[in-house]
């Protein structure tokens, strides 16, 4: 009888200590399965939390009606849809909506937008479209981020301007911040700020946000000002009308986040006709948590948990959007890449390649290493190629190494610098080829290892790794090595970009870099520490966080059992 007794208070013991430990599992999970009760009863309105490594955003990829829609009837149709996918599910384990550019209202019913020191909340007492986005916001206790078409009266110059405005609503409705549009493309009608604008918001979860438009992310002002007052994390609508083969959407999104080391959330328009796909979250040097980049029409809501800037970094996930946006993702590796379709019906740009040095590849085995130094003027890249051919396959592109320094018109809207070291993808072999869609690529080409290097003017310059898939997104950030070593003496970066891992689906691998005159930055990029280390002995990797639901429930039903029959008689 004391055997059993000593055996019952051990079983115990062994309960109770094995009972908490998967309790303090469980609530270690970002988020608990809500799928056999309420929302109300499940889901804190406030995700995240000043002390929180991370937070929860929505991003969204939506398509508006064509202009040809009575524009009343138009703006409702899209506020009713806004509302829809702010109230959603999938939304809801959010702490910030951001939605895309220009996909609300238009030039032809402006609103009024209050000045964000003046704290006002439009669901009180302010009437137009805005009412309905602040009431929402408070109704769902969200950071929303809108872009509309904004009407306000100059006094000076006794005129009404209509601007490309972001609008953040806080979690009571109020607005809290309004940006306007500095550098347009294609936005006749549209003003500019007299100069461009600086604009943040502070949010209960503890980041700060920085807050640009689309087209803004190429230049200096107001974008990387930004960055130089210590901003990392930044909500982006686009409206991007993709330029391949470096200037396709994602492509430069993560480019761009990727160099800064930056959190860039994009919600971008969907509207093949203008070339216009495009959302995602990039997490600085960890990549992308989520992609989108489609040609079927398009309105979807995306959750992502974000790594804040400063944490562990631990590279994240998006919430599945076929199963419980709560569920704990799988570790898929490419899963955050979500394949798109028709991306035929995209009308894409290109650059002006014809412009650039380049050299075809034409590898003289079956296996081959190429290296040479190709100049554009001054400008040198020195390439290393090696490569490997399967004539199983249909001969259906060719490879060329490119390069460039000089500076560009994007269709006479704007101009800027770049120089460009990259090996590039051709339908063919004419320059005319490169840069188009290769939907149809087959596997025969494969690159074991590309490495580039190039000299790079150090002051004002933003260099960032460019990279592209036949899919249309870039590789992950695993897959390649990226840095750039400054002299402030010389005045030169010396930018080193490195494939690590086989690829025989590339679309452009290389160095995109932006000069932007006389604004002083510099922007050295040290190669990033691997994720992979081994955990800490009193850590379990993680593993535990794999463990679904249903299994919890059956473990501690089972020592529920054995512990009911410890302590009875």
């Amino acid at each position: 009888m004391d055997n059993t007794n000593r055996f019952r208070k051990a079983v115990v013991a062994t309960c109770l200590m094995v009972l908490s430990q998967l309790g303090s599992t469980v609530s270690s999970y970002d988020y608990a399965d809500y799928s056999e009760r309420t929302l109300d009863e499940t889901v804190p309105l406030q995700r995240s939390t000043v002390d929180s490594e991370s937070y929860v955003v929505s991003v969204v990829e939506f398509r508006p009606e064509q202009m040809t829609m009575p524009i009343e009837e138009r703006t409702k149709l899209h506020l009713d849809e806004y509302s829809k996918l702010i109230r959603s599910p999938k939304a809801r384990p959010s702490d910030i909506i951001v939605f895309p550019e220009l996909t609300l209202n238009s030039l032809s019913d402006p609103v009024f937008v209050p000045e964000p020191s003046q704290r006002v909340v439009p669901c009180d007492d302010h009437g137009s479209i805005l009412v309905t986005l602040s009431c929402l916001a408070r109704e769902v206790q969200k950071y929303l981020v809108i872009n509309l078409s904004e009407q306000f009266y100059i006094q000076q110059l006794a005129e009404t301007v209509r601007y490309n405005t972001d609008v953040v609503f806080d979690r009571n409705g109020t607005v809290i911040a309004r940006y306007r549009k500095y550098n347009l493309f294609r936005e006749a009608g549209t003003s500019i700020p007299a100069a461009p604008e600086l604009v943040t918001f502070e949010t209960d979860f503890g980041v700060r946000f920085g807050v640009f438009t689309c087209f803004d992310i190429l230049f200096s002002q107001p974008t990387l000002q930004l960055i130089k007052q210590g901003l990392r994390d930044f909500v982006f609508p686009a409206f991007w009308t993709s330029e391949p083969p470096f200037l396709a959407s994602t492509q430069i999104f993560e480019s761009w986040a990727y160099a800064i080391d930056a959190n860039l959330i994009v919600s971008g328009t969907n509207y093949d006709l203008s070339g216009a796909t495009g959302t995602g979250v990039f997490a600085g040097r960890n990549g992308a948590l989520l992609a989108h980049f489609t040609g079927a029409p398009t309105r979807e809501l995306y959750t992502v948990t974000v790594p804040k800037y400063g944490s562990q970094r631990k590279p994240s996930q998006y919430h599945s959007l076929t199963n419980d946006v709560l569920e704990v993702p799988q570790l898929d590796t490419t899963g955050h890449r979500i394949p798109g379709s028709e991306l035929d019906r995209v009308v894409m740009g290109r650059d002006f390649l014809e412009q650039f040095t380049t050299l075809q590849l034409n590898p003289s085995a079956e296996q081959d290493t190429i290296g040479g130094i190709v100049c554009s003027g001054f400008f040198c890249c020195d390439f290393t190629v090696s490569l490997s051919l399967d004539y199983d396959h249909l001969i259906t592109h060719y490879y060329r190494l490119a390069v460039f320094d000089g500076v560009r018109t994007f269709q006479g809207f704007a101009d800027a610098h770049v120089s460009i070291c990259a090996v590039i993808a051709c339908r063919n072999q004419t320059i005319a080829s490169c840069g188009l869609l290769l939907e149809d690529a087959s596997p025969y080409f494969q690159h074991s290892h590309i490495s580039i290097t190039g000299q790079f003017q150090a002051n004002g310059t933003l260099a960032m790794p460019s990279t592209l898939d036949t899919a249309m997104y870039s590789l992950d950030a695993s897959h390649y090595r990226f840095s750039g070593d400054i002299n402030r003496t010389t005045n030169l970066q010396t930018v080193t970009m490195n494939l690590t891992s086989p690829a025989s689906d590339l679309q452009t691998f290389g160095i995109y870099a932006f000069n932007h005159k006389n604004f002083e930055f510099f922007n050295p990029i040290e190669l990033p520490e691997r994720n992979g280390e081994q955990p800490p002995p009193q850590d379990d990797g993680g593993a535990a966080s794999l463990l679904n639901r249903s299994t919890f429930v059956i473990l501690i039903g089972v020592l529920a059992g054995v512990c009911q029959w410890a302590t009875t008689a």
